[in-house]
């Protein structure tokens, strides 16, 4: 009467919560009958913090090599696409010949319209409708929370 556990689909309480897995996880050699190697030292206890950290290096190089082989599978991808579709980016969703966007001679570096300040960054607008409109909401919603004068009955003597 009971029930199988259905393959790609994690088990839970009735509350909903993961139970643990029943299988030890894939990285982790299980050649001792006791559990695992990993994490023992010789004497069968913790591991002397000198080999925690070489166990750790060693995921590290690991990752790195991870790393490196997604990059390269990356950069073989985008060669595969520059190959076989880049001619897309040259036409529209339609169908027609895009016209190539023609970049300015000459960009200046402060804007007429945006002010500049030291520390690059846009200078207040408070002083706007929308600002003033904020500030004001703000105060209303904040009400509540700020600091009240106490009544002259609990004012310190």
């Amino acid at each position: 009467m009971g029930s199988r556990p259905t393959p790609g689909l994690q088990r839970t309480t009735s509350a909903g919560y993961p139970l643990p897995s029943t299988r030890p996880p894939a990285s982790v050699p299980s050649t001792a009958p006791g559990g695992p190697v990993v994490g023992r030292g010789p004497t069968g206890g913790p591991q002397a913090p000198k080999a925690k950290r070489s166990a750790l290096g060693a995921e590290g190089v690991q990752r790195d090599q991870l790393w490196r082989e997604l990059l390269e599978a990356e950069k073989r991808s985008q060669q595969r696409w520059a190959q076989n579709w880049s001619f897309l980016k040259d036409y529209d969703p339609m169908g027609n010949k895009k016209e190539p966007m023609k970049l300015p001679d000459y960009v200046p570096r402060f804007s007429d319209t945006v002010p500049s300040s030291t520390n690059r960054a846009v200078g207040s607008r408070v002083d706007t409708p929308l600002g003033k409109t904020l500030i004001g909401l703000d105060f209303f919603f904040v009400q509540g929370a700020r600091k009240k004068k106490l009544e002259e009955e609990l004012q310190p003597i």
